[in-house]
């Protein structure tokens, strides 16, 4: 498939679609022939009849055919190539211009006592890293695959993208801890430290995220010829394996874990709030959902369509349809995991009282005082929190003693 992935996949386009595809299996046929034929003469000298097992035709073509099956169906490419590329332009604008505002929102506030905001400021990061290589993909996409910005991009273009997609993914889930310990824990050490443990934790995260997708992209390639394509290229003999590898290191650390980590601590968060006994507990409570519901939808159907194809051929074998219809279908659920680059700025910023309450104050900032009515600037009021989700104390004395508002408005 174009980009971004872990697998076998994510490397290759539609097995029909691309000239370099059609080279690729002629390669790996060729290859698994040479393989089959040493087999053979092995053989031979053991038994000295084993050739006849390996010259049948019939059952070296279902070899291919289980690893590579070709259906006739009719699904407009055309079609699908406009609708990504407008998907990728608007998720492009709309990322580019939240996250930017974000960004800009809270440098303007960055002299606030608390620190939580430092995942948001880094989540905004992240997501602007992965929308800014999105002119790439579009492009690739409409130009069936061909990849026109040479080695280097090819390699630095799929690196920037994992680094910033994982950190964006660890700093919603550092979030979602922070914000639960934040509330509920009584610990001396977390009151006294949060600082320092933040900053420590946003440091470590974007060292991680910088090392795991090594294994990946030290496979990519640019393959030249009539039309270079930028793939994930293997060694053949261990092609499945490290294809496999790949695909289940970035679903584990990418979604599951995060996922369960997130799930967890974000409904029980949930929960404290809903023991405060306050009337608007029941819109915080939905706001939390939402960030969960979200995530999953952001990275499920990616995730499970990643794994089926890798292990489709090697590992099961799943109907020719089915397969043809996940190949054509892949682009669209891959542009569509991106979209958590446009609902993060919303959820965790657009929809807090205290970011939009930030956003004035940084808007008045550039306004001429004598423009003002009555001469006379005064600044929009905010709460002591920095993040949609939470907080009004970060060193309340105890869990009972804090008090929450999902929009970071002081309760």
């Amino acid at each position: 498939m174009p980009r971004r992935s872990s697998c076998f996949a994510r490397r290759f386009p539609n097995p029909e679609s691309h000239p370099v595809m059609n080279t690729y299996l002629s390669i790996v046929s060729l290859f698994a022939m040479a393989q089959m034929f040493a087999e053979s003469e092995h053989e031979d000298h053991l038994s000295g009849d084993g050739f006849d097992e390996y010259h049948n035709w019939t059952e070296f073509l279902n070899y291919l055919n289980r690893s590579f099956s070709f259906c006739d169906i009719d699904l407009d490419e055309g079609v699908k190539q406009i609708f990504l590329f407008i998907l990728y332009l608007i998720i492009f604008v709309l990322g580019l211009a939240g996250n930017l505002l974000v960004l800009w929102v809270n440098w303007q506030s960055r002299r606030s006592k608390s620190s939580i905001n430092i995942y948001i400021f880094n989540m905004a990061v992240a997501d602007l890293g992965v929308v800014i290589t999105l002119p790439f993909w579009m492009l690739e996409t409409m130009l069936e695959y061909t990849w026109l910005w040479g080695s280097f991009l090819c390699r630095f273009t799929h690196y920037f993208y994992f680094v910033n997609m994982f950190s964006s993914i660890f700093f919603l889930t550092a979030l979602s801890v922070d914000r639960y310990f934040t509330l509920c824990s009584s610990s001396v050490f977390w009151r006294q430290n949060q600082i320092r443990i933040r900053k420590g934790l946003c440091i470590g995260i974007w060292v991680l995220a910088a090392i795991f997708p090594i294994p990946e992209v030290a496979h990519i390639q640019l393959l030249t010829g009539s039309e270079p394509v930028c793939m994930f290229m293997a060694p053949f003999e261990t092609f499945d394996e490290w294809a496999l590898a790949v695909s289940l290191l970035t679903t584990i650390l990418g979604f599951v874990i995060p996922f369960i980590i997130i799930l967890t601590f974000s409904l029980l968060t949930a929960h404290h709030i809903k023991t405060s006994g306050r009337p608007e507990n029941r819109k915080h409570c939905r706001l939390i959902y939402a960030y969960i519901l979200t995530f999953v939808l952001s990275w499920f159907p990616y995730h499970l369509t990643l794994i089926l194809l890798t292990l489709h051929g090697s590992h099961i074998n799943l109907h020719c349809y089915f397969v043809h219809i996940l190949y054509f279908f892949y682009d669209l659920i891959d542009c569509l995991s991106l979209l958590h680059c446009v609902a993060n700025p919303i959820l965790y910023n657009l929809l807090s009282k205290d970011f939009r309450g930030k956003f004035i104050n940084a808007v008045v900032k550039y306004i001429p005082k004598e423009k003002m009515a009555g001469g006379e600037v005064k600044e929009h009021s905010t709460s002591s929190t920095d993040h949609s989700v939470v907080i009004s104390k970060e060193n309340a004395p105890n869990a009972n003693q804090s008090s929450v508002n999902i929009e970071g408005t002081k309760m």
